[in-house]
């Protein structure tokens, strides 16, 4: 497969995970509107402003140079593994996989 071929998985891994932080944030805010009070409310706002923030981020960055290098895809998985949600890792597995390929052959 050529290089232009992986890019454009890699590119369409990063656009589906970002779009795919909507669930999770969906999740967040119902949970926030359900249990809004004391400091259990204030740590789902937090996860739910990280969540969208971090769709953000990838939405905006994913046709950035910075993607096609497997050390900055691995320093996003490690941030979704540590503050996101399990859903959202798994195209940035198929991100990172691709990536790999891209750089080794």
């Amino acid at each position: 497969m050529g290089k232009q071929d992986y890019r454009k998985k890699i590119v369409f891994w990063l656009r589906f995970s970002g779009w795919l932080c909507l669930l999770p944030a969906s999740g967040w805010l119902w949970l926030y509107q359900m249990f809004s009070q004391g400091a259990l409310g204030y740590t789902l706002l937090g996860e739910l402003i990280f969540t969208v923030l971090f769709a953000v981020y990838i939405l905006t960055t994913a046709q950035s140079e910075r993607w096609l290098k497997p050390t900055n895809i691995f320093i996003l998985l490690l941030l979704t593994v540590l503050f996101g949600s399990f859903i959202i890792l798994i195209p940035l597995c198929f991100a990172y996989n691709d990536c790999r390929k891209l750089n080794n052959g």
